[in-house]
């Protein structure tokens, strides 16, 4: 499909409910990719009427948005941080019709911003406390805790804990922890120096696949649902820092 044809069929979609489209589709994001579907949204400005006004962003860590969605909570278009609850979502009754699509698949990092050895020497020693996103709550954290029960560090790091991978990045920030094991893609959106972070491979942790799912047919969300599923959108999720679902679904 090309970016011209692409544009006439995100029009047709947001011209076919001129009513529902009076209000902003709302779409929650998982906090890790709040970021890049904000330049989503810009992007898919340039080929249709659509713009950040036409969307309310909701993010936080995608088992509260997920609560907050089997709870009723009238979001049009989901965007978690796993496939799990997308898929969970999709065996409720009044979100069958709607079928969960990868848009992308996340990295680990371990952020070090005052790294002062080698990272040999920090695995063998790290003196400090080192945020993960809440296990429970957030894909990232189930990735890295998973990554942490193998043997990376000599003696495994004292944790803390955030509801997200936002606030995980928050306690380096703000001198609360001396690391992180969050999203490569808020690095590089924070134009994180490369020499601060080490990336595990991805072999030891589960892959971190992030589908979306349609919960209405709003048509501000059904154009982003198929923006996304477009090689431009695909372009600009790889330069975020994702592997990038490119196939149309």
């Amino acid at each position: 499909m090309t970016f011209f044809r692409t544009g006439v069929f995100l029009w047709s979609l947001i011209t076919a409910s001129q009513a529902c489209a009076e209000v902003p589709a709302r779409v929650a994001v998982a906090s890790n990719f709040k970021a890049t579907l904000e330049r989503l949204i810009d992007a898919l400005a340039q080929s249709s009427p659509a713009s950040q006004s036409h969307y309310q962003l909701v993010s936080g860590s995608t088992g509260m948005l997920f609560a907050q969605i089997s709870a009723g909570a009238p979001f049009d278009l989901f965007l978690a941080a796993d496939s799990a609850r997308p898929e969970q979502l999709h065996t409720q009754t009044r979100f069958s019709r709607y079928h969960p699509k990868v848009y992308a698949e996340g990295r680990l990092a371990l952020w070090l911003p005052h790294r002062d050895r080698s990272w040999a020497a920090v695995f063998a020693n790290f003196d400090g406390d080192l945020a993960i996103a809440n296990p429970d709550l957030a894909p990232y954290g189930a990735a890295a805790n998973a990554l942490l029960a193998l043997p990376l560090f000599q003696q495994a790091p004292r944790r803390i804990q955030g509801n997200n991978v936002h606030q995980a990045y928050q306690f380096v920030e703000t001198g609360n922890a001396q690391g992180a094991l969050i999203s490569l893609a808020q690095l590089i959106q924070a134009k994180v120096p490369p020499e601060q972070y080490y990336l595990p491979p991805q072999s030891h942790y589960p892959a971190i696949t992030q589908k979306r799912i349609l919960l209405s047919d709003h048509p501000y969300a059904q154009a982003l649902d198929q923006f996304l599923a477009t090689t431009r959108a695909g372009e600009i999720i790889k330069q975020a820092g994702y592997h990038a679902a490119l196939v149309p679904e």
